[in-house]
């Protein structure tokens, strides 16, 4: 948690490094939240702990690196590794212990995903029903036409490009005034409460969600784009007649024993802010990943997490279809119900900017959770490491 006594991470600086070391431990100093409460009656996890100091793995340049290293040299805030359902490795660095709640960024998304599943297997909806069926108040947007489907695996039409590379432009020197014209991405987390809105008027998330045209067909291609993800949240509250976080609490984090209270940011308008803004303890993240290693863990619904890690062949195509090419390594098989298959059939992860992860591998039955404050939304380098480390700890375990 950085310097317990500072105090100058404020809402233009939290979002960039080294502010980010202290504020994504202390999210709700920052920006309004409300909380996704646990039931009180936690399950336990057993524990057998296991010496993984001297796994040791390359990195992609070739060097050879181990396991307590790598932790210590990628800006590590915390990791809890589970293999077969018990807890081998659980460590914090930076300040954070076992209570402490990290910003998940998008592994956010991989909870909305948990969430849609559980109402899918109650019949409350399906993934091919439109958009605008279920929520009306879409009619006229880029979801207009839209299935459930397209949202969560990020295919549907909207037009919305999300660029990493433009927060090298929207630090505390930016324009919060709105003098200057600004990214998408940048003027989107303005209205969702990432940063200052400045003389903006606040229209929130969802209201800047409706500003998007429609570029292509739905369906045509995967594209990355997180306001995709709050559309999906907000269909379950219409159908819920509940707020998100509440809808979180009854159907995901008291039924899987989490052990303590989750929280989500709100925008300025009150809206949960779904696709980037949960922040939780290291191992309730870890029972989420457990979950999906355990076929829902009666939570759930078992055909949407085998859905998660096999999807299907016009997903995996559309995840290689987009005529401008993808930064996302080649190796990947697709994005499915708010989650990377890294590997079809057997591993899935929930990743977040500046190092977040779930990572699920069927094959050894391992299940690692991280937090991180990268120095930067999207180094490669560092995000290629913590895979490499993940998969030679788990080949280890397995």
């Amino acid at each position: 948690m950085g310097d317990p006594l500072d105090r100058t991470v404020n809402l233009s600086n939290w979002m960039d490094p080294p502010f980010n070391r202290t504020a994504f431990t202390r999210v709700r100093e920052v920006v309004p939240t409300a909380p996704i409460r646990a039931g009180g009656s936690p399950r336990t996890l057993a524990r057998q702990p296991v010496d993984l100091d001297g796994v040791t793995f390359d990195r992609a340049d070739g060097s050879r690196v181990d396991w307590q290293t790598h932790l210590a040299t990628t800006w590590c805030d915390a990791v809890c590794v589970v293999h077969r359902g018990t807890i081998v490795d659980e460590r914090y660095f930076n300040g954070c212990d076992e209570h402490t709640l990290h910003l998940l960024m998008s592994v956010s998304k991989s909870v909305c995903g948990a969430a849609l599943g559980v109402a899918i297997g109650r019949g409350r909806l399906s993934a091919s029903d439109l958009v605008c069926d279920i929520a009306p108040e879409f009619r006229g947007t880029s979801a207009e036409g839209a299935a459930v489907r397209h949202l969560i695996d990020m295919t549907a039409g909207t037009g919305f490009v999300e660029d990493y590379d433009d927060y090298s432009t929207a630090g505390p020197a930016a324009s919060p005034d709105g003098s200057l014209a600004e990214s998408p991405l940048i003027e989107y987390e303005r209205q969702a409460g990432y940063r200052p809105l400045g003389s903006r008027i606040p229209i929130g998330a969802l209201g800047h969600f409706r500003t998007y045209a429609t570029d292509r067909p739905h369906g045509s291609w995967f594209s990355y784009r997180s306001p995709l993800t709050n559309v999906v949240a907000r269909l379950l509250e219409v159908l819920e007649g509940l707020r998100y976080p509440d809808i979180v609490a009854r159907d995901l984090w008291q039924p899987l024993g989490m052990e303590h209270d989750a929280d989500i940011m709100l925008d300025p308008l009150g809206h949960p802010v779904v696709e980037g803004g949960m922040s939780c303890s290291l191992r309730d993240l870890a029972r989420l990943g457990l979950a999906y290693a355990r076929a829902g863990d009666g939570v759930i619904p078992p055909e949407w997490v085998r859905d998660t890690f096999d999807g299907d062949d016009g997903t995996a195509l559309a995840f290689r279809a987009d005529p401008a090419g993808s930064d996302v390594p080649p190796d990947w098989s697709m994005y499915r119900n708010a989650f990377w298959v890294l590997r079809r059939h057997e591993r899935i992860s929930g990743l977040g900017i500046f190092g977040q992860f779930c990572w699920v591998d069927l094959a050894t039955d391992t299940v690692i959770a991280r937090f991180s404050t990268f120095p930067s939304a999207l180094p490669l380098d560092t995000s290629d490491e913590v895979h490499r480390a993940f998969a030679a700890v788990s080949a280890s375990l397995g």
